[in-house]
């Protein structure tokens, strides 16, 4: 049973995160009117905003994906070391990625300094994919672990989830305002320098 609500769940919440995204998208163009076709049709927006959110680099972006699933689900269950799974407030909150979140410019720059494998350089630089994934699963599992069990108070589940679609589409902004600025990518700056 909770593996099919854990399914449906992360359907829902990544169907809502991706259509926040893409009205986010609509509404910042500067338009006052909107045809209707760009307002109504939601399963085509899903579409098209997953192939946006994978399409800078298929690859990596598909990897990201898994890997931030796996992680997520890992440590969504890793809150049964201290008890059932489904009570851990700190597994089943936005800590984990708005850790990630603090953290990936770091390691966006140690990646510069260090010399990993190109993979792993493509990988910290596209993270994108990585990090929806991710923060769908924890929201989506913390959804789950109040739904099925009750063990989490109704107000942190609701404020972590807002939270962490805060923090996913604010991604999707900073990323969407680097592409449109026309920043260099780190290979050009590094010649320049």
């Amino acid at each position: 049973m909770e593996f099919f609500a854990s399914i449906l769940t992360l359907a829902v919440t990544v169907a809502f995160i991706l259509l926040l995204n893409y009205y986010r998208r609509l509404l910042n163009d500067g338009r006052r009117e909107y045809p209707r076709e760009e307002l109504i049709y939601a399963h085509n927006f899903i579409v098209n905003e997953w192939q946006r959110l994978i399409s800078a680099d298929p690859t990596t972006g598909y990897a990201g994906a898994v890997a931030g699933a796996l992680l997520g689900y890992m440590l969504s269950y890793s809150g049964g070391m201290y008890g059932e799974h489904y009570e851990s407030n700190v597994f089943h909150s936005a800590i984990l990625p708005a850790l990630w979140f603090l953290g990936q410019p770091y390691l966006k720059d140690k990646a510069d300094e260090m010399q990993w494998p190109s993979f792993i350089r493509k990988f910290i630089d596209n993270d994108l994919s990585f990090f929806f994934a991710f923060s769908s699963i924890i929201a989506s599992q913390s959804l789950v672990a109040y739904g099925l069990y009750h063990a989490l108070s109704f107000l942190w589940v609701f404020l972590n989830f807002v939270l962490i679609i805060g923090l996913v589409l604010y991604s999707f902004h900073k990323n969407e305002n680097k592409e449109k600025s026309g920043l260099p990518d780190r290979k050009n700056r590094e010649n320049r320098i």
